[in-house]
């Protein structure tokens, strides 16, 4: 018998599951369904889809649903660098997620910020290397209460009510998400206490059609903190630790691997061109 199940009396349920493969030890029953907003006119069964209205997946039943305006209640705000390979179609880097500026941004491959490097520092790049830093990017990260009264994509009317979400943004959407929060903080307002209603703006440059966040800041919620608000806040947490012990371990791992101590090679990695780093605008 495997070592793990002689004191299999003494063990939870949770252990139990793990020892005799009932649970495969991944982490995607603990992983938060995200707010996004729907750019596809259709799914894959021809159903015509809201353009420009967010979207999120209700597990409760099974399917993404689809509305507008939004309210988003926020508990933790974060940020986290990343970077994406369009020839890959993946991530293949990825930093922890911080709370403010001034924690180091440590990332899986041993580097920080996944390679960005500063907007007053881009001039100094090569063309490829320039290249290679618009696909990295700065995420805003809001962990929060998702409400709204939507549609599935068949058009049946689904709401959705507190449900447990992370709504992660970059690029054009980052300053709007970053506002209403810095507003709520010279307000002094506890964000829990607090709620955003989301709406979207249609905007074109050039040939393409996009979507941002227009944001109003609700400071008269007066939301109080309940137990089960405790345990939502709870669960939020152990969801950006067990993301950021993930790339802990890699970063190790990573380092551990670099040669001749030539950290600072290894580490060069990527930025976007188009704007500045997030803490770079906001410090200006």
């Amino acid at each position: 018998m495997d070592n793990q199940l002689v004191n299999i009396k003494s063990m939870t349920d949770e252990q139990i599951m793990l020892a005799i493969g009932q649970d495969d030890g991944g982490t995607e029953n603990n992983s938060l369904p995200r707010l996004s907003i729907n750019r596809s006119p259709e799914d894959d069964n021809g159903n015509k889809l809201p353009v420009g209205h967010f979207a999120a997946y209700d597990s409760e039943i099974g399917q993404v649903v689809y509305g507008k305006p939004v309210t988003l209640r926020p508990f933790i705000g974060a940020m986290q660098y990343m970077h994406f390979d369009p020839d890959k179609n993946e991530y293949v880097n990825r930093s922890i997620i911080v709370k403010n500026w001034k924690e180091e941004a440590i990332d899986m491959l041993g580097g920080t910020k996944c390679g960005k490097v500063a907007y007053k520092d881009k001039d100094s790049l090569s063309p490829e290397q320039q290249a290679v830093q618009r696909t990295i990017r700065c995420y805003k990260l809001i962990y929060g209460l998702l409400s709204f009264d939507g549609v599935k994509a068949d058009g049946t009317k689904h709401s959705i009510k507190n449900m447990p979400i992370l709504y992660r943004v970059t690029g054009t959407a980052f300053t709007p998400v970053s506002t209403a929060l810095d507003k709520l903080k010279k307000l002094r307002k506890l964000m829990y206490n607090c709620t955003l209603t989301l709406e979207t703006v249609r905007q074109k440059k050039g040939g393409n059609t996009f979507y941002v966040p227009e944001i109003t800041v609700n400071t008269n919620a007066n939301l109080q903190l309940s137990q089960t608000d405790m345990e939502t806040l709870a669960v939020f947490q152990d969801s950006i630790n067990a993301e950021n012990e993930e790339v802990i371990a890699s970063y190790r791992q990573a380092k551990t691997k670099q040669a001749n101590g030539d950290d600072a090679k290894s580490a060069q990695i990527i930025d976007e061109m188009d704007d500045k780093l997030p803490e770079d605008v906001l410090s200006s």
